[in-house]
């Protein structure tokens, strides 16, 4: 485990290390190899890093981890593959044995970034500058070793004379430096013969031989030390120190001084760099000596704090600054005397921290405080208002929805747990309405997804305002999509329905987006505490469970939730579950229900119709399992099976037979059942014009434009299309000008009013005259009497189809229904009161998969 306080900052470690008892790392996870551009350090020492060039320390040492002690705010550098230094916080805690061992160690990394990186930044190149001057200065110091070594090989120039100015020793770089012949350096040549040959030859530029013994005679007669720089004919920098001896003589040294200056230029050219660095960083810095006295300070600091340069000058103390910003604002609500005693206890402790501070005018200042190790040390300063405020906008979008503004998902579970922990003292039940739009996938698709925008925002304020004024805290939140959800407390059952009557009347006016009208609905579902749940996911669930109840009583109304609506939701999963497992293991089988050609009085074909053979269930309605799987999608592996099993068994009839088969609207949102069916009826062998495709509406309601086109290839092909429930929808005479259909099922609930209803018989013959019109067969569905059937003769239905005729059959049986001539042999069973619909109502499965 890691300590307490490296715990906190595992939120912003970038990655999590562990090591072995010999220190080498075992482990890395995170962004390791993102922030250092190398590969996973595994087997390496700790902490697993490279070192920029020239670098004389060890990134890799592992002295923090030679102590069993955990540590925290370890730095070290590491140079990235883009040539950039980066610097690394590291923390850590020893793994111990049940002996108390170590065994290892466990820790987290972070990038610095910001004025932490900086401030090591810049150290690194202060320490890179001066490792460079001392290697200067050594390589200076080891040459004087050698010329201290060897005299006659000095760098230096030198001549000795008496009081009467005449040569008395010399070194051979005197020679070397002026060119001067051998001859000329003979002990007791006067120096004004050696001042006149050196002039002569150009090493006084300017100067004539008078001229130059005139200005050397009278330097050496002041008798004082003296030194000068010239420059020779050669470019040398010259400098000559004349000094005085006690006994009257005179030492001249002549020095090549022409390396010592371009050193100086080049370190006054870094000097400048630096000044113009710290001039021109973005932030502000202060270094304070060892007596916490200014020495550098840059105008960025000023500027950051309003300070005037006139009262922040080099040499004042760390406690006049603080007196001087806090009356400028610095230290709001803060004396000058309280302001210094809380910085100059943190400045005791000689510890690396970082604090925000914010200011008077509201900006938000981060401080980096730094020891230095000769006692002094660093602040560094930088405005981080924008930086705040951005941090405060991602954690609010973190916990908003973006199109609305509303709390998301994750705030509202906050909100709810808070809420039902507040509810035991707070009197009266919170409630939690689960709300989703009606209809709104058809404004997204048919209008799209910008005026979808649109529309929810919309939605989002008629809530907001149809709220206000409910008594209590209403915290209104959108989960995703076109679902919301509220929380309400303190309320009650009736306080609760009767907001949720509010919102469905609000959100299912009219609005008027983009010039276009558009109509939505609102269902919901409410629950209570504490009867409905006492935590957030199980409240959330009852709503949601309630919501369900809701769309499937007719939407736009609210419902509350019952404890039966979690057992038909525990019963409707263990149907998915084992929906599944019998695709896998094929526990599907087909029935055929024959339609009678009333004209002919032959069998003109078969209906397919899907049975489910559960090995403990028995036969399960289709009732109760097409639904879900047209809800989960396996509806469509389904729907390939029965099609092609309905044409394998049909190529086994005559010629003369079709076979009918039901399609589901989900079937068409793929946008390749036509190849499907194609590909069954080329494996089946089967005529496409012995099979007839049921569909209703709803498969037209999804996509118009995409379905029609593959009807018209389906029909193309020479495959029947069928409309089924004809008369149950809204739309039904729109689609049948859209599309040629070659078939209209009459619903069965027409045909069981013809001899109790006369309008049910006008309805029947509306319908044949109609199909009539448009070359179209009519099948009636559900025919169960004889009386039934005399009436949809009379009224012209072309096919009938029920329990009069046939029950439906298994495969098997289809073959002994017919004669050489295919008239259908009825029983005298197909007449009894199995027949009725107390029969029907035993017969397990229903006649389509959709119904």
């Amino acid at each position: 485990m890691l300590p307490d306080d490296l715990d906190l900052d595992i939120l912003a470690a970038d990655w999590v290390w562990e090591t072995d008892a010999g220190l080498r790392l075992t482990g890395v996870r995170g962004r390791y190899a993102a922030l250092t551009g190398a590969a996973e350090p595994l087997g390496r020492p700790w902490p697993g890093l490279d070192p920029w060039p020239g670098f004389d320390g060890d990134p890799e040492d592992d002295a923090p981890l030679r102590s069993p002690i955990p540590f925290r705010d370890v730095i070290r550098p590491h140079r990235h593959r883009d040539g950039r230094t980066r610097w690394f916080r590291f923390g850590g805690a020893p793994l111990l044995a049940a002996d108390g061992t170590v065994t290892g160690w466990r820790g987290i990394g972070a990038e610095l970034s910001g004025p932490a990186a900086a401030e090591c930044e810049q150290t690194r190149r202060l320490e890179e500058q001066s490792r460079r001057l001392e290697e200067q200065a050594r390589r200076l110091d080891e040459q004087a070793r050698r010329f201290e070594a060897v005299v006659a090989n000095l760098p230096l120039g030198v001549s000795l004379f008496d009081a009467d100015l005449r040569l008395v020793a010399h070194n051979d770089r005197l020679r070397d430096i002026f060119g001067l012949p051998q001859e000329l350096l003979r002990p007791g040549t006067p120096l004004e013969c050696m001042i006149r040959t050196s002039a002569g030859a150009g090493n006084y530029p300017h100067l004539n031989p008078d001229e130059a013994w005139d200005y050397v005679s009278a330097r050496i007669a002041q008798r004082v030390r003296l030194q000068r720089e010239r420059h020779l004919p050669d470019g040398v920098l010259l400098k000559t120190t004349i000094a005085p001896l006690p006994d009257g003589g005179t030492l001249v040294v002549h020095e090549d001084a022409t390396d010592r200056a371009r050193a100086d230029a080049r370190l006054a050219e870094q000097n400048r760099w630096l000044d113009h660095a710290l001039t021109h960083m973005s932030h502000g810095l202060v270094l304070f000596d060892a007596d916490h006295r200014i020495t550098v300070v840059n105008r960025q600091f000023l500027d950051l704090y309003g300070l005037s340069p006139e009262t922040v000058l080099p040499g004042i103390t760390a406690e006049e600054l603080i007196h001087r910003r806090t009356e400028a604002g610095n230290f709001p609500g803060l004396r000058p005397e309280e302001a210094w005693l809380q910085v100059s206890e943190r400045l005791a402790t000689r510890a690396r921290y970082r604090l925000d501070q914010t200011l008077t005018d509201g900006r938000v200042i981060a401080v980096t405080y730094a020891p230095t190790p000769e006692g002094g040390f660093v602040t560094v300063h930088e405005d981080v208002t924008a930086a705040k405020r951005a941090e405060a906008q991602i954690v609010h979008m973190a916990r908003h929805d973006a199109l609305t503004g509303l709390p998301n998902r994750a705030l509202l579970h906050e909100g709810l747990a808070e809420a039902l922990a507040q509810a035991p003292g707070s009197g009266g039940a919170t409630a939690v309405l689960c709300l989703d739009l009606d209809r709104f996938k058809t404004v997204n698709d048919t209008l799209g997804h910008a005026v979808g925008d649109k529309l929810l925002r919309e939605v989002t304020a008629r809530l907001a305002a149809a709220i206000r004024d409910e008594a209590g805290l209403a915290t209104l939140a959108r989960l995703g999509g076109d679902e919301f959800a509220l929380v309400l407390r303190p309320t009650s059952r009736f306080r609760a329905g009767r907001l949720a009557g509010r919102l469905i009347e609000a959100v299912g006016r009219d609005y008027e987006i983009d010039g276009q009208r558009v109509a939505v609905g609102l269902s919901v579902g409410i629950a209570l505490t504490p009867t409905d749940g006492q935590d957030p996911e199980g409240l959330l669930r009852a709503a949601d469970m309630a919501l369900y109840r809701a769309k499937a009583e007719g939407r736009s109304v609210h419902r509350f939730f019952e404890p039966a609506m979690d057992a038909a939701i525990q019963t409707r999963r263990s149907v998915e579950l084992d929906l599944r497992a019998a695709l896998a293991e094929q526990q599907f089988a087909l029935a055929f229900q024959p339609f009678l050609d009333l004209a002919t009085n032959r069998i003109a074909g078969f209906e397919a119709l899907v049975r489910w053979h559960h090995p403990v269930r028995g036969v399960v309605s289709p009732a109760a399992f097409v639904p879900i799987a047209e809800e989960t999608g396996m509806i469509v592996p389904l729907g390939e099976w029965v099609l092609r099993q309905a044409c394998r068994e049909a190529a086994r009839w005559p010629a003369s037979l079709r076979v009918s088969v039901n399609l589901s609207p989900v079937q068409f949102r793929s946008g390749d059942i036509d190849a499907t069916v194609i590909a069954a009826l080329r494996d089946a062998g089967l005529d496409p014009h012995r099979l007839e495709l049921e569909i209703t509406e709803g498969v037209l309601l999804q996509d118009n434009a995409s379905t029609l086109a593959i009807l018209h290839r389906l029909k193309r092909l020479g495959v029947r299309i069928a409309m089924d429930d004809f008369g149950t929808g809204y739309s039904s005479l729109g689609y049948l000008r859209a599309f040629p259909f070659d078939k209209i099922k009459i619903d069965r609930a027409f045909v069981a009013d013809l001899a109790v209803r006369p309008d049910a018989l006008a309805i029947v013959r509306a319908v044949t005259t109609l199909a009539d019109s448009l070359d179209m067969t009519t099948t009636a569905e559900g025919v169960e009497t004889e009386e039934q059937l005399a009436h949809l003769r009379e009224a012209g239905c072309t096919e009938v189809q029920g329990y009069l005729i046939s029950r439906p059959v298994p495969s098997e049986a289809v073959a002994p229904m017919l004669t050489e001539d295919g008239i259908v042999q009825p029983s005298p069973t197909a007449f009894s009161p199995s027949g009725s619909a107390r029969g029907r109502e035993a017969e397990p499965g229903i006649q389509s998969r959709r119904r």
